[in-house]
């Protein structure tokens, strides 16, 4: 038989040591009350005349934080009462209280409460005994609070100092290999597992990679984006924490069989740099107390960047290396290329010769020499490479050689071009040519005999008329192997003045893209005959890079100048 209300508030721990008397000299004094679930009954901070007795139902006593969070005093059940301390000191309410479910309570008013207190004995004694039991336990809640919060701040201070040594080991080498060992052995250590491997990835070849140790040596293994645990981590993003492998049907469990390892729990996780992306992969085996935890993969994930970090850092310093070393490299064949060039300027009778090449970059293409042959001549020869950099610097080393041996017969220049065209035809890439212009200088004659394979026309300045432009010429070097090269002669005149250049003179640009051009070199050289080859030269150099500024050298700029003196 269900008990009636009266019959409930009766057994109110409020009411227990009451006697029926008083109880019903209370009861007319109860109002009824009905709350629905979620129902606020008391607000917090609000100010409050009623004593609360709950007949049916539960009820929650909650305080909210500053920070906005919920914090759960108390759960009562019918039997109980609450807001006795309001009524006692007169204060506001100190919490909220709410229907956990459908209720029924009975209120009593402040002023029916005091007439109760005073005049009862027994009631005032039930009310401290309850209040006191509240207190302890409130207490004891307290205390436990505390110790889980000690406990709390304990084990994430022990995560920091982990997370700080972690950071610590992985930021002590630039080695790579040695790298993904400490990254591994670190993240191993901290999350109790047994083995595993760090995967780097590779986005060019949509491949993952990593360094492992397989007896001395160091192997490097790959593994295809979307395959296999650690591939569908790099493609998806996701963090898999597989309590069973043999459960997973992306597990190869071929390793297993093969290794003879038998694993049981993977957390494989991206590794994230501080851009949010994903630049490698961690997979861990077999923890070794039960299987992986949320608190591994948060620290993981700190890991992470730190990690990524000092993978950055071990790349950026081999590359450095690697560029370093190619810098040497290049430097190295830069001063063999100049090498190559004329040191000194071979002394002909009756004749002033200069010559210089300046490479745009570290080495060039351009190309210039002068070749002592028989009978007191000198051949004189100035070529340009298409291209530019190491390869253009590989095809003029191969042009000197070549010319050079051909040019040692003393042939007439044309034969001597000829048999040099057949040659690099036959040894330079179809997209490779070089342009040049061969001639011998015979002092005896006076007379400069010279082919021109598709090089710029040369500058001659008579001592007496106008400047001449011989504009004769055939096919660059390079690109038709029988191809029938002449040769014309044309003869110096004391204080004649020839200007053989390559296309980075004429062509010098300036920040507006006007060419420094033929004309403005005419017109500097003419009024110079009179000086020296090396002034004329010096000059003529000088002013084609005053016309470019501050514009970048585009192109090599390499000059020869001869003169006759008398």
């Amino acid at each position: 038989m269900a008990l009636s209300h009266t019959d409930r508030l009766r057994l109110n721990i409020l009411f227990e040591n009451v006697d029926d008397d008083l109880f019903a000299a209370i009861l007319p004094k109860l109002r009824e009350r009905h709350f629905h679930a979620g129902g606020v009954i008391v607000e917090d901070r609000a100010q409050g005349d009623e004593l609360f007795l709950i007949v049916e139902g539960r009820v929650r006593i909650i305080k909210r934080t500053r920070a906005g969070e919920e914090n759960l005093l108390a759960l009562l059940h019918a039997g109980d009462f609450f807001g006795e301390l309001e009524l006692v000191d007169a204060r506001p309410r100190s919490a909220r209280v709410v229907a956990v479910e459908d209720c029924v309570v009975y209120s009593l008013k402040k002023a029916d409460f005091d007439t109760l207190l005073d005049g009862s004995h027994a009631f005032a004694k039930r009310l401290m005994q309850v209040m006191s039991i509240r207190l302890r336990s409130l207490n004891n809640h307290f205390v436990r609070e505390l110790e889980n919060f000690a406990a709390a701040s304990a084990a994430e201070v022990e995560k920091l100092e982990q997370l700080i040594d972690a950071s610590r080991a992985v930021n002590s080498t630039l080695d790579l290999g040695k790298l993904l060992e400490i990254i591994l052995e670190t993240a191993l250590k901290t999350v109790d597992g047994d083995r595993g491997t760090v995967y780097l990835v590779d986005r060019e070849k949509r491949e993952l990679w990593s360094i492992i140790l397989k007896g001395n040596h160091q192997v490097t293994i790959r593994l295809p984006f979307g395959k296999g645990i650690a591939g569908y981590v790099a493609a998806s993003g996701d963090t898999l924490n597989i309590p069973d492998a043999y459960l997973d049907p992306r597990f190869n469990p071929d390793v297993d069989r093969q290794t003879g390892y038998r694993t049981k729990t993977i957390l494989c996780m991206p590794m994230y740099n501080k851009d949010g992306v994903i630049v490698g992969v961690f997979q861990l085996l077999n923890k070794r107390s039960g299987s992986f935890t949320p608190a591994d993969e948060n620290f993981l994930k700190a890991l992470s960047i730190h990690a990524a970090l000092a993978v950055e850092n071990a790349r950026l310093y081999e590359e450095e290396k690697a560029l370093s070393g190619m810098r040497e490299q290049v430097r190295l064949a830069a001063k063999i290329q100049m090498d190559l060039l004329p040191t000194t300027v071979p002394e002909v009778p009756g004749y002033d010769l200069a010559g210089v090449s300046i490479p745009a970059q570290m080495v060039g293409g351009d190309y210039f020499d002068f070749i002592r042959l028989g009978g007191g001549r000198t051949g004189v020869c100035l070529g340009d490479v298409s291209g530019k950099g190491m390869p253009a610097a590989l095809l003029m080393a191969n042009l000197q050689a070549t010319l050079r041996g051909q040019a040692a017969s003393g042939d007439d220049p044309a034969s001597c071009v000829t048999r040099s065209n057949r040659l690099l035809y036959e040894t330079t890439a179809p997209e490779k040519f070089v342009t040049l212009l061969y001639g011998i200088l015979d002092p005896s004659s006076h007379t400069f005999r010279f082919t021109n394979a598709g090089h710029d026309y040369p500058l001659l300045f008579r001592a007496k008329g106008k400047p001449l432009r011989p504009e004769t010429g055939g096919l660059v070097l390079g690109i038709m192997p029988d191809y029938p090269y002449t040769a014309e002669t044309m003869e110096f005149s004391p204080g004649d003045v020839l200007v053989i250049y390559s296309d980075g003179i004429c062509e010098s640009m300036d920040s507006r893209q006007q060419q420094f051009g033929v004309d403005r070199m005419t017109a500097l050289v003419g009024p110079k005959r009179g000086k020296s080859a090396r002034e004329i030269l010096d000059a003529l150099v000088g002013a084609a890079k005053n016309h470019a500024g501050s514009a970048p050298q585009y192109d090599d700029m390499t000059v020869v100048v001869i003169k006759r003196v008398r």
